[in-house]
């Protein structure tokens, strides 16, 4: 199913592409379900506790949330759990390439969704869990763990950008391509903006200056790029509309009330995003492969030192 394909709701689909239409559908749902929980939960903790959290260390003891909130209090002692269980989620991403039953549960990419929720929470759950306190071996574990943390962001960024069809195998540059001609035919055949209008949102770096770009250079210009592209599809919206349109948009950012546009707006997403994938496709790859290169080590160093730190404290009998 072409790019252009998955635009047009008239099409009458066949009953796999509904049945993978339908599967996505509900693990866009499951994330967004996990992503608000996660973020529910953890800034509830942080308004319960920030009483507690911004006291110095010697007051700590006299807080009425200290047998709570301490590392090896009611609270701070599940947190230690609860990131523990992260951790194994977390590395399940990787096993799931050794371990064959784990590899049919799921595509690569829905897992890595989770993999990054579960990335991100970490380390939140682990500070609380220490109660913003970093020392030893759990210090130096802690600020590894923010790297591979923040690294993990990068590449979840590096790996939205290599297009993949719905079974997650790579699509061929003569794919893409075909997928971008067809867009532009559609584009071409709109009557709601002008060409020079579009032109302008549509508009990409030449293959030949992306070519001679240093690899990170490159991989900053498309971020660039795709941090503009929602003011501009705000900025079309708002052309398109009335005072009281652009009102109930809020100013564009929201759906507008005009289908037209909005099956316009999202040939342009599709037809901008695949333009831009298909011009930053080798670099990126090659920045992704630089990527898992650093990523894998921190990750492997951080486990050791998590480890440890638990060993120690069950040996010491905190548990």
């Amino acid at each position: 199913m072409s790019t252009l394909q998955s635009a047009v709701p008239n099409k009458t689909m066949p009953g796999k592409a509904m049945f993978r239409n339908d599967a996505e559908r509900g693990h866009r749902f499951r994330v967004r379900l996990a992503a608000l929980t996660s973020f529910l939960f953890l800034t509830g903790l942080l308004i319960y506790g920030a009483s507690y959290y911004r006291l110095p260390l010697d007051e700590r003891p006299f807080s009425d949330k200290h047998m709570l909130l301490r590392p090896s209090g009611t609270i701070g002692l599940k947190l230690g759990i609860l990131g523990t269980a992260l951790f194994v989620i977390i590395f399940l991403y990787a096993l799931r390439k050794v371990i064959p039953w784990l590899g049919r549960i799921g595509t690569a990419r829905h897992w890595m969704d989770f993999h990054v929720i579960c990335g991100v929470s970490a380390p939140i759950v682990i500070a609380l869990h220490a109660s913003f306190k970093f020392q030893g071996i759990a210090g130096i574990a802690y600020w590894i763990m923010v790297a591979v943390a923040l690294s993990g962001i990068v590449g979840r960024y590096l790996y939205s950008q290599i297009p993949r069809s719905l079974t997650a195998a790579e699509l061929s540059l003569s794919d893409l391509q075909s997928n971008e001609e067809e867009l532009s035919a559609a584009l071409l055949e709109q009557s709601v903006f002008s060409a020079k209008r579009l032109a302008r949102i549509l508009d990409t770096p030449s293959a030949e200056h992306i070519r001679n770009e240093w690899a990170l250079a490159a991989i900053v210009e498309m971020l660039m790029l795709d941090m503009r592209r929602p003011f501009q599809i705000a900025a079309l919206r708002r052309s398109s509309s009335d005072f009281v349109g652009n009102l109930r948009s809020i100013g564009g950012i929201l759906h507008s009330a005009n289908p037209e546009v909005e099956r316009i707006v999202t040939l342009v997403r599709q037809k901008a995003s695949l333009s831009k994938r298909i011009i930053f496709l080798d670099k990126t790859r090659r920045v992704f492969n630089l990527w898992h290169v650093i990523h894998r080590p921190f990750s492997y160093a951080f486990a050791a030192l998590a480890i440890m730190h638990i060993a120690v404290v069950m040996g010491l009998g905190f548990l």
